[in-house]
């Protein structure tokens, strides 16, 4: 019988030590995630980090600046009460009436002539009247007779003082007297706006002559000075009340103020233009 070949046994090799290896190396990989895991958990995040509130910044509030009401003394410097006459003032110098025309009648030629005032512009004539400033060729300009309104639309001028009336107490009916006077004042107003009218009260006449004559007296003077101060109101014009810079203590003409008792001696024209140059007006 044939020997078989004897088949060698192969040796079994043991591979537990590699399985060892590799389990504790998976072993210590899962600790390493494990360990980093639990710091992660404990440590927080940049993304869970609190983020700061942003505080607003208030800027410091500015203070409005409160409008001033106006004091009664300021409105009142802006708004002219017409319905009064003209208060006192600083006197002003002779110079003011550089640029002033006079209207009237003998009584302003009176103030004219001696006074000196040869400054202002003279419009004036004996007799005249609300009326005749529009009909009368009374006044000689450049050599030719032309009337006072005429007169005036050749002239420079930014004042006007006006005093007229005596010569027309004896018309019968004032409302006349007042709408003619009125006329004056609004051809004046079309020749210059921008001209500065002070309309003078009438002067009273002496005791003596407010009696006894046929047609002036203190009183008709009185009532024509009413429909003055309300028709210088209504135009916006400036009242004079000059009666109180030569009348006495009964308002009436003392008679030393005139001969006559009606026109003025010098020193009494003196102290009306005292008078004027003290209630002056600024617009």
């Amino acid at each position: 019988m044939s020997e078989q070949p004897r088949t060698r046994r192969r040796r079994r090799r043991s591979h537990f030590p590699t399985q060892l290896v590799l389990l504790c190396l998976v072993a210590g990989v899962a600790m390493i995630l494990i360990l980093m895991y639990a710091m992660r958990s404990l440590s927080p995040s940049a993304d869970a980090q609190p983020q700061a509130t942003p505080t607003a910044t208030v800027a410091p509030s500015t203070p409005t600046p409160e409008t001033p009401t106006p004091s009664p003394e300021a409105t009142q410097s802006t708004v002219y009460d017409f319905s009064s006459p003209v208060p006192q003032s600083d006197p002003v110098d002779e110079s003011y009436f550089d640029d002033a025309v006079f209207i009237g009648d003998s009584r302003t030629e009176g103030l004219i002539l001696y006074t000196g005032l040869t400054n202002a512009t003279n419009l004036t004539h004996k007799g005249l009247m609300v009326d005749t400033v529009f009909t009368k060729q009374v006044i000689n300009q450049n050599g030719q007779m032309v009337t006072v309104m005429d007169a005036l639309k050749n002239t420079q001028f930014s004042k006007v003082y006006i005093m007229l009336g005596i010569n027309e107490m004896g018309w019968p009916y004032p409302e006349t007297f007042i709408e003619k006077y009125a006329a004056i004042l609004d051809a004046i107003r079309e020749i210059n706006p921008e001209a500065i009218i002070y309309v003078q009260e009438i002067m009273p006449v002496s005791q003596t002559v407010s009696d006894t004559h046929s047609y002036i007296s203190n009183d008709k003077i009185n009532q024509f000075n009413q429909l003055i101060q309300e028709m210088a109101q209504e135009k916006k014009a400036y009242y004079l009340q000059v009666s109180q810079a030569v009348a006495d203590s009964t308002g009436c003409l003392p008679q030393e103020a005139g001969s006559d008792g009606i026109h003025l001696t010098p020193t009494y024209c003196q102290k009306w233009l005292d008078y004027l140059l003290c209630h002056t007006v600024t617009p």
